[in-house]
């Protein structure tokens, strides 16, 4: 089954369209051990850095600030390099849902969540997390913070360049999304920024756009040779490192990283995800859930609930007003097409009754949008 939207953000930061099309499917509010099986798995994805030379990156703007966002040009070329590299490869999901013809925005249930878009709804959650910056950074101190569904993770990559000792994890339903658009855009914006006037980097301005593109390899060589990097690299008849100068490279790159110890990467659907937690007894262990575009399917909300209820923490006799734990949505008030809705989805957490909810902030106009506000119920 495949899901398009109506809304997006494309490479260039603008809001962009797309068709709308759907299909019904059968709801899943019972997960039977079988069913959990035929999800994604929970898989913990470690930071790596991508095996390419370079990266190429899109500035998205937002009140004043600017983060950067990788291109999808340059991850179909790194998934063609992939392919050049290793004959018979499995096909990765995005490489399915290219293959059938889908753009970045679609969702394709079960295969792969359209992790490579930027969603609008996103964007409003960032511009929140600014207006608000001041009072979430004290409160935040020492947090840690969970992003649901976060494909290019905008609102954590704020956290993480802002709020110096707030740890982040970001979930995708693809592993294939975490390793090709989220890391690589964790790096660019909180270890490998282009505004530290690395040799070799590069930014390019064109009206009102900037594109960056971060040079990998000299990086890789620095770290190896040092000031011996061009005598060394002069003396070969090919300027490139071998593969396992490269994993060497990699590894002390990722040694020698601020971010490292500040980010956590989990793929998998969420029934299978919240079991992992629970299995690992890291249950309420997040002050502030973060999650954008994920109630368009009312199928999908007894698992969103349910991880939720898992994995937010539990407030706090010492706690201050400003470390209330949290969850915010951010979703259009009504999917065109489709069965989730702002409404729907309230309705359904007033009768589950574990938590409270609230708009806290609405868009306006006849394409609504909001975000909602979980806190616990005071009986729960």
């Amino acid at each position: 089954m495949s899901f398009k939207f109506n809304f997006g953000v494309g490479d260039d930061g603008e809001v962009t369209n797309a068709a709308i099309t759907a299909e019904s499917s059968n709801s899943d509010i019972s997960l039977p051990c079988e069913a959990l099986e035929s999800m994604a798995p929970c898989e913990f994805v470690p930071l790596s850095i991508p095996g390419v030379s370079s990266t190429v990156f899109d500035a998205i703007y937002y009140r004043g600030q600017r983060l950067w966002k990788r291109q999808i040009d340059d991850v179909q070329f790194q998934l063609a390099q992939q392919d050049d590299m290793v004959d018979g490869a499995e096909d990765s999901a995005i490489k399915q849902a290219m293959a059938e013809g889908s753009s970045a925005a679609d969702v394709i249930k079960g295969v792969y969540e359209g992790g490579l878009k930027t969603w609008e709804c996103s964007m409003d959650l960032l511009g929140y997390l600014v207006e608000h910056g001041d009072e979430l950074r004290d409160a935040l101190s020492g947090a840690r913070v969970l992003e649901i569904g976060c494909g290019t993770g905008l609102p954590s990559l704020h956290i993480l360049k802002n709020m110096a000792s707030t740890s982040v994890c970001l979930q995708d339903y693809n592993k294939d999304v975490l390793e090709l658009v989220t890391i690589p855009n964790v790096l660019a914006n909180a270890a490998f920024s282009p505004e530290d006037g690395v040799m070799g980097d590069s930014v390019h301005a064109e009206g009102d756009t900037e594109t960056c593109e971060i040079d990998i390899d000299f990086r890789r060589t620095q770290v190896l040779f040092g000031a011996a990097t061009d005598r060394i690299i002069g003396e070969r008849e090919t300027p490139e490192l071998t593969s396992e100068e490269a994993r060497e490279a990699d590894a002390r790159l990722l040694e020698r990283l601020g971010v490292k110890e500040r980010c956590e990467f989990i793929a998998g659907d969420w029934a299978n995800i919240e079991q992992e937690i629970r299995t690992q007894g890291r249950e309420h262990s997040f002050s502030l859930v973060l999650t954008s575009e994920t109630i368009y399917d009312v199928d999908s909300y007894a698992k969103l609930h349910d991880l939720l209820s898992c994995v937010l923490a539990r407030p706090s006799a010492q706690s201050g007003s400003l470390r209330v734990p949290m969850a915010l949505v951010a979703a259009k008030s009504i999917y065109f097409g489709l069965s989730g809705s702002v409404l729907s989805f309230q309705q359904y957490v007033q009768r589950r009754g574990v938590f409270d909810i609230a708009s806290i902030w609405q868009s306006g106009g006849s394409m609504g949008r909001e975000i909602l506000r979980l806190t616990w119920h005071d009986s729960c």
